[in-house]
């Protein structure tokens, strides 16, 4: 009689963990920025590049309260591309102009320092809008992010 009550235990736990190791899949990374474009390209689609530290709580609630939200209703109905790029690895990543980098020397080539930061850059990784620079007033930033993406869309098609 013991069993019952602790596989149906055992059962909720395994599935309540299925669901939150879901709820906190990685960002897409990004990896070869030089492919990303051409595939930006080929859908007319702007990329936003999310650069971040793993060590920033702005870029937590950035990522938590707008960026995840964003990127399940871009899955449904793609505006753009997104890549993430941490301000501090070492990981290895293939610029815009095919030229291998990792993510820690990309982000001091792009001259980012302060983080969180949103860059919307077109295939060729030209800045298409103006970027979006730490957490600022909160209740505007995810229309702030919006605007953004509506922009590099608009100019990219132009």
């Amino acid at each position: 009689m013991l069993r019952s009550p602790l596989r149906v235990l055992l059962l909720v736990a395994l599935l309540f963990a299925a669901a939150c190791s879901r709820a906190h899949e990685p960002l897409p990374v990004a990896l070869d920025l030089h492919a990303d474009g051409i595939e930006a390209q080929r859908a007319g689609l702007p990329i936003v590049l999310f650069f971040y530290s793993r060590t920033c709580p702005y870029c937590r609630e950035v990522e938590e309260d707008h960026l995840r939200p964003l990127l399940a209703e871009n899955a449904r109905h793609p505006r753009f591309l997104f890549r993430a790029v941490d301000i501090n690895a070492s990981r290895p990543l293939t610029d815009f102009t095919g030229q291998a980098t990792n993510q820690q020397m990309f982000s001091r080539q792009q001259s980012v320092a302060l983080v969180p930061h949103l860059r919307f850059v077109g295939p060729d990784g030209a800045v298409l809008a103006p970027d979006l620079v730490g957490l600022t007033l909160r209740d505007f930033y995810g229309g702030y992010i919006e605007e953004a993406i509506a922009q590099a869309g608009e100019r990219l098609r132009r």
